[in-house]
């Protein structure tokens, strides 16, 4: 089982050990200032013109007027920065396409939180279907052989999740927290970065593992193991739609041509009838009660509740639904998981006629007819029903604590991301905002988790859902 990178045990270590001290400057003016780090820094007020300059033994100064200042707070912890160079592209700022791969040299700053490490050679590109087209980019990063940074297991691969939409930088972190919280297998970890490219500040990231089948995420064997991704994007190179309820199915991994490229014994395609004929049997089985027979009751019921606790209308869709299978044999169960891409749940904000809509807290959760079938399961909703009183007696509390201390952590950290990234936009289904004013946000989305919680609650106890 994975331990999350970041607990609220190790966040109150990270306050501890962290010796890398800083100050962060909050002001009125819409701007964000970091001064990092401290030494060699002395503080000056020139009351003849009303500012505050700040110098350094270098003889750097900064000069503010103190009207814009609200405050100024010394910190001994800030999260890890990303320092991305381009190669080829030293005046780049940003990505440009998802399938170009560009040479890249990372230098990471720890900050007391994660090992410094410095030139280490990767290889970049963007990722992402609907967040690839906003301003700012998802990234993939991909080593040449399985590398350890920022704490992480020995991975190939790792995500950049940009958050763009979501103001609080803290929907998919509290959601993988959950997983993890309820033992769901291979939930992903997670760790918020500052990246900058070329000298160019990209604002607060999310660092987490890329989703396949690999010792970092789904650790099942390739050879006789499948992950299929369900998903209206439909854009893998092996899938089908399924039988009974026309869903669209895909293989996320393995890659069958890669797989089997040298095995004259089956080809991609054969291997892809003959999970398309297992995946078949069980929506089949499925749909006239025989969901135990082929579905881990267990995995199913946690991916539900984290799911219907998140309010993600994308299931219904469906997409980002991965779903896993160990090998062929019929007495392998399926398993619902790993969990993916909840930025835009919660409390989803849009404008209709003109007024602020929020997602309300009693939202129902609507989802696809493969998880109907499965949630007809006497047992499902037997153990979904004791699962929601452990949510809201034992877990909620601890899920209110990290969120706060995560929250206190990346405060600085999503202010400049805000300055970075101050667009505001109405997209019909939501609007963004950014994420300056992040403590009123996540207290925001605090008051909303609570009330969810409690009508979860409900709920169950009403057998309604």
């Amino acid at each position: 089982m994975k331990i999350a990178i970041l607990t609220s045990m190790l966040l109150a270590s990270i306050i501890m050990l962290a010796q890398d001290p800083h100050m962060h400057i909050y002001r009125n003016d819409g701007g964000f200032t970091t001064i990092h780090p401290l030494s060699g820094l002395e503080t000056t007020h020139n009351a003849t013109d009303s500012t505050a300059t700040f110098q350094w033994s270098d003889s750097t100064t900064l000069t503010l007027p103190l009207s814009v200042i609200d405050s100024c707070r010394l910190a001994m912890n800030d999260i890890p920065v990303l320092n991305i160079s381009l190669i080829d592209y030293p005046e780049a700022t940003s990505l440009w396409e998802k399938d170009l791969y560009l040479k890249t040299r990372l230098d990471i700053s720890g900050h007391g939180i994660v090992e410094d490490m410095d030139s280490l050679m990767l290889k970049i590109k963007g990722r992402g279907n609907s967040t690839w087209a906003y301003p700012k980019k998802p990234m993939r990063l991909k080593f040449d052989k399985k590398t350890s940074i920022c704490g992480f297991r020995k991975s190939k691969n790792y995500v950049l999740l940009a958050n763009y939409l979501d103001n609080t930088h803290m929907k998919n972190v509290i959601t993988l927290w959950l997983a993890q919280r309820l033992q769901m297998p291979y939930a992903n970890s997670f760790l918020p970065v500052d990246v900058v490219m070329n000298g160019h500040a990209l604002g607060l990231y999310t660092m987490t593992e890329k989703i396949g089948i690999n010792s970092t995420s789904v650790d099942i064997d390739e050879n006789t193991g499948i992950l299929f991704e369900l998903s209206d994007e439909f854009d893998e190179n092996f899938k089908f739609r399924s039988e009974k309820h026309e869903l669209p199915v895909m293989v996320k991994d393995p890659d069958f041509e890669e797989l089997y490229e040298n095995d004259s014994t089956i080809t991609p395609g054969q291997r892809l009838e003959m999970w398309r004929l297992d995946f078949n049997n069980a929506e089949r089985m499925a749909s006239e009660g025989r969901v135990a027979d082929v579905f881990d009751i267990t995995a199913a019921v946690k991916y539900f509740l984290v799911n219907n606790f998140a309010a993600n209308s994308d299931l219904f869709l469906p997409r980002s639904f991965y779903m896993y299978k160990e090998n062929l044999s019929d007495s392998v169960k399926y398993k619902l998981g790993p969990i993916w891409d909840f930025d835009v749940c919660y409390n989803l904000h849009h404008y209709a006629n003109g007024e602020d809509v929020v997602r309300p807290t009693d939202y129902f959760f609507w989802t696809n007819n493969l998880l109907n079938d499965i949630k007809k399961n006497e047992e499902f909703r037997e153990t979904y029903k004791l699962e929601v009183e452990n949510l809201a007696e034992h877990v909620l509390p601890e899920m209110l604590e990290f969120l706060d201390s995560y929250a206190a952590l990346i405060e600085p950290a999503a202010k400049r991301d805000g300055v970075i990234w101050p667009r505001e936009e109405d997209y019909g289904w939501t609007y963004r905002v950014s994420s300056y004013n992040t403590k009123d946000f996540i207290s925001e989305l605090r008051e909303w988790i609570v009330a969810r919680v409690g009508f979860l609650l409900q709920q169950a106890r009403e057998d309604s859902f």
